[in-house]
């Protein structure tokens, strides 16, 4: 039997779908690369959909992902000096839910479940 989902997965998700939409704010349009950025960082959020969707659906896979993204999240904190206003918001945004995905993703009633989620 799967274990009941757990309180606080859609609206985790819901946080990184915003989080992942936010790549595309920090796009420096006046570089003369702008478009294959814009192209690159669709990409990269589509990506990161798929893998959402499939945490939302309870796969462990995505949980690990989204555990990998989070410690990735917490090193963007060393760019922090270096990025423009709006990149800085989006560094501080995602590491701070990357913090808590961490713990929150790594208790046992959650591991529990996505360990226990199969796919059909």
């Amino acid at each position: 039997m799967t274990p009941p989902r757990p309180r606080g997965l859609a609206e985790t998700a819901l946080l990184m779908c915003l989080t992942n939409a936010m790549g595309w704010f920090i796009i420096d349009w006046s570089q003369k690369r702008a478009h294959e950025e814009f192209v690159m960082n669709t990409a990269f959020i589509a990506i990161g959909y798929v893998v959402l969707w499939f945490y939302w659906q309870g796969r462990n896979w995505a949980r690990i992902l989204v555990l990998v993204t989070s410690v990735l999240a917490i090193l963007n904190v060393f760019f922090f000096r270096r990025a423009a206003s709006v990149a800085r918001v989006t560094i501080v945004v995602e590491a701070l839910l990357a913090v808590f995905l961490l713990y929150w993703l790594n208790r046992g009633d959650v591991k529990a479940f996505f360990r226990a989620t199969k796919t059909p």
